[in-house]
């Protein structure tokens, strides 16, 4: 008889995007691994603690790649000047009216309510980049506190920016190598990247001086990149180059960069990543907040560049983000066989967390054990053949019961084990308020 620390039991068990799901199925994890799976009756199995979802759904962690969380609190603020285009956004609303705005405490407010939805909905891990100039330093440790006591894994990162000034942007990579310095090292939940924001608020020798240092600790880069057509506007008036290009002049790209949004990103642009080996994240929904366009994220799959999902801050539920990644490029291509369910199903599981090495994103012995129990709450019948077209096209955040992180039940019959999720909300609406007051201006 083998003990283990856990054992999950479901009428279905989703492996990945490309194995058959096992039905019944079950999954044995011990120290924070997955040691064992298999279909049928787990026989010569102990363990220590047993969940068993006889009619529900066991599938891999969903990874956001690209994330704000302290955003929440911004969602529904009153913008009273109108917004004429992206820029506008950042300068009208995004930069004084969020960003500059922010606080410590509102960043621990904003930070704990956004990882416990996230959590109830079936998102164990986040690349989440804190935009916040007034908060450092300290701002990463802040955060990475409150996630490890809900118990969410994530890369965190600082947005580095010289859009406040030289001196604040190198307080923002300083930031960054800091954190990298005190937690790439040793085994954890939350660890650092490197982070600046995009070619038209950094220097050209700001953004080399981000590369070196990610060359010496190789924690990566996380950047925004065209996520509309102004930045192709800034850097041909200023460079007389693409944005792409201008970066590639500076020796920045390689493997170990994550370019989110890729909005506007051109053929040769596409080219240009996949040579180097770039990482992309997509955000289908909140591309469409800011009126930034399509990203051409098949070209980019079919050139063979690995894209994750993000919900950039704005819908917290990752289903909601497969659906619109499904649909969206089907009405944009005009073409039903584009973006299929199997695709969109790895790019939340597997990719994410290919592109963020954090050892899970499937149900494979030897992997983290990150894991979502759903509850089978579909009006139709989920089987073997139609569970990823289920799943990503009617599946919701609101149909997930217990959820397994690094080994550790997070949520329990759809409560969050490690904090209160009605205390975070009233915290939220609090610091919420303060942030939209007029004395805050």
């Amino acid at each position: 008889m083998v003990e283990f620390d856990l054992l999950l039991r479901a009428k279905l068990v989703i492996p990945d995007s490309t194995i058959r799901p096992l039905s019944p199925g079950f999954v044995a994890i011990r120290d924070s691994k997955i040691r064992a799976i298999g279909e049928g009756s787990p026989t010569g199995i102990e363990a220590r603690e047993e969940i068993v979802a006889r009619d529900g759904i066991i599938i891999p962690g969903l990874v956001s790649t690209h994330d704000h969380m302290y955003g929440v609190l911004a969602h529904g603020i009153p913008v009273n000047k109108g917004i004429e285009g992206f820029r506008s956004f950042l300068e009208d609303f995004w930069w004084p009216k969020v960003e500059d705005r922010l606080d410590l405490d509102a960043l621990r407010a904003g930070l704990e309510l956004s990882a416990l939805e996230r959590l109830a909905t079936g998102t164990t891990c986040v690349a989440d980049i804190l935009e916040a100039p007034n908060t450092i330093p300290g701002a990463l440790d802040a955060e990475a506190k409150v996630l490890e006591r809900v118990g969410m894994r994530a890369v965190l990162s600082f947005e580095a920016t010289e859009r406040v000034s030289r001196e604040n942007g190198r307080q923002g990579l300083q930031e960054n190598a800091t954190f990298i310095a005190g937690r790439n090292r040793k085994a954890g939940l939350v660890r650092g990247m490197h982070c600046i924001h995009t070619t038209f608020t950094c220097s050209p020798s700001f953004i080399k001086e981000c590369r070196e240092q990610a060359d010496e600790t190789g924690a990566g880069i996380h950047i925004h990149l065209e996520e509309s057509p102004y930045e192709s506007e800034y850097t041909r008036e200023t460079y007389h180059k693409l944005p792409v290009e201008v970066y590639d002049g500076l020796g920045f790209w390689g493997p170990d960069v994550l370019a989110s949004q890729c909005v506007q990103t051109t053929p040769d642009e596409i080219n240009t990543l996949a040579e180097n080996r770039v990482k992309v994240s997509h955000q289908p929904l909140s591309n469409g907040e800011v009126g930034g366009g399509i990203s051409p994220v098949p070209l980019m799959m079919n050139k063979g560049i690995t894209v994750g999902l993000g919900t950039d801050g704005f819908i917290f539920d990752m289903f909601e983000v497969m659906r619109g990644a499904w649909w969206l490029h089907k009405a944009a291509s005009t073409n039903p066989s584009v973006m299929s369910a199997s695709q969109v199903f790895r790019m939340a599981t597997e990719a994410g967390a290919s592109i963020l090495g954090t050892g899970a994103g499937a149900i494979r012995p030897g992997l983290k054990a990150d894991l979502v129990v759903l509850d089978n709450l579909f009006p139709t019948p989920i089987t073997k053949e139609n569970a990823l077209t289920q799943l990503v096209v009617y599946g919701s955040g609101r149909f997930v019961r217990d959820v397994v992180v690094d080994g550790n039940v997070v949520v329990r019959g759809r409560k969050t084990v490690h904090a209160n999720m009605a205390s975070a909300r009233r915290k939220g609406l609090e610091a919420a308020g303060r942030l939209w007051s007029p004395a805050a201006s």
